[in-house]
């Protein structure tokens, strides 16, 4: 198998598809569960929930975004190259926002929201969930399965099993067939730490985009829809008890059979752009909804929560909305270019010329 012949271009429809996936978390956040939880949000908007409850499937599809991506990101490189694509991608805005969300929540958040300097200086790390610190905003949570999916990359990359890919994602899917079989609260302390580093209740769905990236790239249809079907098997059926999981708590808001059209969509999506049949939408212009999508993504929830709180009561709340949502976007995109970008690129710069790094990349070719 050879993972080395796709040309090196940007798909920029997927781009839309990733802001898509962070704007329908926005709306779920801001438009369904701020409301419907905990009282986050003094501010309801009925019209909207039945649309925006299932906005946290947009995870989902970051997931098989990320595999798609990462995986097109690792074909040609190795350990150090990707540790430093991976670093200078996630740090620079991911540093920038949890000290914004930090400062409104210390400033603002009392007593609903509250953040200690302990808390978010372990956070500055994105290891903080691994020793079990709070995270200074929820949404930080997809990113600890980020990570997992980033040191098993990784991993691949440093024993030079990365042509082996295919291995791997079946391996991943096995372990979410298997925890099936062995629940967590089940199994010994050797298989949930394995359960817990293979993310295995997220993994079909780095599975899928992993295939589907090798499907864009050899064409071979026999080999890659077989995981690909398993991978929409096991997400379906996870769907199930995820459905009455959240059932349980929003007392049986969710319908099963819209979550499973909903991740259909997503798969179909998925194979239509890994057999170029989106090629018509492949425009730069997306480009600019992408760069969004990271810090949009970081800094929306406790923040428009604490501006819901602060001024639902005087403002009509569909223009408040509406105004949220304006300058999330807006302050995401004054992140992406004076933070983001030009921080990522120095970053990147000055590690790729470090003269230890580079001696420690010859060390292991």
């Amino acid at each position: 198998m050879s993972i080395t012949a796709v040309k090196k271009e940007r798909l920029y429809h997927l781009d839309f598809i990733r802001f898509f996936a962070a704007l329908f978390v926005v709306f779920y956040h801001y438009c369904f569960r701020g409301f419907a939880k905990d009282n986050y949000s003094i501010l309801q908007f009925q019209p909207l929930e039945s649309f925006s409850k299932y906005g946290y499937l947009g995870v989902e599809l970051f997931f098989m975004i990320s595999g798609f991506v990462i995986l097109m990101s690792a074909r040609n490189s190795n350990l150090i190259n990707f540790c430093i694509s991976r670093f200078t991608r996630l740090y620079p805005a991911f540093w920038f926002c949890v000290l914004l969300s930090a400062t409104v929540i210390a400033l603002f958040g009392a007593p609903l929201f509250s953040v200690n300097l302990k808390q978010v200086l372990i956070n500055l790390t994105m290891f903080h969930e691994f020793i079990g610190v709070e995270h200074v905003d929820g949404v930080y949570w997809s990113l600890t399965i980020e990570l997992k999916f980033y040191i098993l990359i990784g991993l691949l990359l440093l024993f030079r099993l990365i042509k082996y890919i295919e291995v791997f994602g079946w391996t991943l899917l096995v372990l979410s067939v298997l925890q099936l079989i062995i629940p967590f609260s089940e199994a010994n302390i050797i298989l949930k730490v394995i359960y817990y580093m293979c993310f295995v209740k997220s993994s079909p769905y780095f599975v899928a985009g992993m295939f589907f990236f090798l499907l864009k790239n050899n064409k071979n249809i026999l080999k890659n829809i077989p995981p690909i079907l398993a991978s929409y098997g096991l997400a379906i059926y996870m769907a199930f008890e995820s459905t009455e999981t959240r059932n349980l708590k929003y007392d049986g808001v969710y319908d099963t059979s819209t979550v499973i059209t909903l991740i259909t969509i997503f798969f179909i999506v998925m194979f239509l752009v890994s057999t170029d049949k989106l090629n018509l939408f492949n425009k730069k212009i997306f480009l600019y909804f992408g760069v969004l999508t990271y810090p949009l993504y970081l800094i929306h929830q406790k923040i428009g929560y604490m501006i819901f709180n602060s001024f639902g009561t005087y403002i009509n709340k569909w223009i408040l909305l509406v105004t949220v949502i304006m300058i999330m976007l807006g302050v995401s995109y004054m992140i992406n270019k004076y933070i983001e970008k030009p921080l990522g690129n120095y970053m990147r710069q000055r590690l790729k010329a470090n003269e230890f790094l580079n001696k420690l990349k010859l060390t292991l070719k």
